[in-house]
């Protein structure tokens, strides 16, 4: 089905960009200056949490770090470690409780920088991207801190990393080349059917032959990000409800005549480890955001070879400069001396691959300048997790990736085709949010079940389209399109 070039709203978006009640502001008014060529003579300790799984050996790599960094900004770092389902909970606890912490990550999807930073959680950065950040600002690629502005000011830095978005098939190489499947013709759900058929018929080893959930079933082709198609395509500029397009109808047709004819697994509403079964081998294809060097990161230790193809084109989003971030506390009680550390972070190799990596002998082998070979169970591993710390261009990479990974990701960003709506946020409006939390609770009821082909289309959309307009959608949608025509007009200047 052709692509109606259409200006959509996804309601869950708006939600997630709209404030919540709250109020505060950056409590360090009286911000202490530091001379940028000297190092302080008092000891500051920075209290540092990170979404990462707990490491037996985090002390050994703050007792290196604290060494290494005395005599350049005289500080030691305290490293907490959270697990990514602890570390929402935990974090926004904190911040709602105004406990003091020093240096946190933060996300659009992830601690709700957009409202806790309207809600004065985090420093402003601003003032200090001329000074104590200037090298890290530096490394940027142009556009990208606007990208992690709120109402015009910045409060976290952006992780130099893969900037653009791009949803693609990863799927097993040995099964594609059996067959002789070249995925990379297949650019829709519905393109790719004859293959799963045929999979399904002859290779009853495989439990079903493509997998999905709620972010990654076809819906996903389709679906807007803060108002716009996957695919890039700008409409008429009218913001609409996502829900009642026919793209949003025909791909949830699609999941549920999948999931009737068993190409996909009958418990996808509750399942959790499709990556695991993947790895596993008990899956031929699924659509994943990707990105140069994605199948090494998630199935580095597997027993088949998988391959990766793009389908949509790479573009730079709104998760662009805030899919994943570092923010300073607006409880620091020196936040001139995270921003100094910060900006260690993120220009300095040692220091990035010893929060990363670890002690070289200790944790892992050095093999040449640019490699390293992980030590098994050494008590100290955040490879994984690079992507949410600092620069990831500053990365030792591992034996498992291609040598040219780095490279690859830069021409991966430049090659990404800018997003003219990746600036625009909703702004708060304190008389919206009941009606946000209704509208919230109805999408809650029904669009997982939909996208994943768990119920059918074409009595439950109906029955979901009535429940959004009993909340208050085309108010919403109202409210939403005076904000987009205010944003466009911006663009204009």
């Amino acid at each position: 089905m052709k692509m109606k070039k259409w200006l959509s709203f996804l309601l869950a978006a708006v939600l997630a960009a709209l404030c919540l009640a709250g109020c505060g502001g950056n409590q360090n008014s009286a911000v202490v200056e530091e001379d940028m060529n000297q190092c302080p003579e008092d000891s500051y300790e920075i209290n540092w949490y990170l979404m990462a799984e707990p490491q037996s050996d985090v002390h050994s790599i703050e007792a290196a770090l604290n060494d290494y960094l005395k005599d350049k900004i005289n500080v030691t770092v305290k490293i907490n470690c959270l697990s990514s389902a602890q570390y929402g909970q935990k974090m926004n606890t904190m911040i709602n409780a105004n406990e003091y912490f020093d240096l946190c990550f933060a996300a659009r999807w992830m601690l709700d920088y957009v409202n806790n930073a309207r809600a004065g959680a985090f420093v402003a950065l601003d003032d200090y991207l001329d000074s104590y950040l200037k090298d890290t600002a530096a490394g940027y690629n142009e556009g990208i801190l606007d990208c992690s502005r709120v109402d015009g000011t910045l409060y976290a830095l952006p992780v130099n990393k893969e900037m653009a978005t791009q949803y693609g098939w990863i799927y097993r190489k040995d099964i594609a080349d059996k067959y002789n499947i070249d995925m990379s013709q297949y650019k829709s759900f519905e393109d790719l059917e004859p293959v799963l058929a045929m999979i399904k018929e002859n290779e009853p080893e495989m439990n079903y032959p493509i997998d999905w959930s709620i972010d990654t079933a076809p819906f996903t082709l389709y679906q807007s990000e803060n108002f716009i198609f996957k695919d890039g395509t700008y409409p008429d500029d009218t913001v609409m409800n996502i829900f009642g397009t026919p793209e949003f109808k025909q791909a949830c047709e699609t999941a549920r005549d999948f999931y009737e004819k068993g190409y996909v697994r009958s418990d996808v509403l509750t399942a959790t480890d499709q990556l695991q079964r993947m790895k596993e081998g008990k899956t031929f294809v699924m659509l994943q955001p990707i990105k140069p060097g994605k199948v090494q990161e998630l199935f580095k230790d597997s027993t088949y070879q998988f391959a990766q193809t793009g389908v949509t084109q790479p573009m730079i989003d709104y998760l662009a400069g805030t899919g994943s971030m570092q923010a300073i506390s607006a409880t620091s009680k020196n936040p001139v001396r995270v921003a100094r550390f910060l900006n260690i972070l993120n220009t300095d190799p040692y220091v990035k691959n010893l929060v990363i990596h670890g002690i070289e002998g200790k944790h892992y082998t050095k093999i040449d300048e640019k490699t390293v070979e992980p030590i098994e169970n050494s008590g100290y591993d955040l490879y994984a997790d690079s992507w949410t710390i600092g620069n990831v261009f500053l990365d030792y990479l591992t034996t498992a990736e291609e040598p040219d990974k780095l490279e690859q990701l830069k021409q991966f960003n430049a090659e990404a085709k800018d997003s003219r709506v990746n600036k625009f946020l909703l702004e708060a409006n304190d008389d919206v949010e009941q009606r946000q939390a209704e509208i919230s609770n109805v999408i809650d009821k029904y669009k997982k079940q939909l996208v994943v082909g768990a119920v059918d289309p074409e009595t439950t959309i109906p029955e979901f389209l009535e429940q959004l307009d009993v909340v208050g959608v085309q108010e919403q949608i109202q409210y939403n399109q005076e904000q987009y025509d205010a944003y466009l007009k911006t663009l204009e200047q």
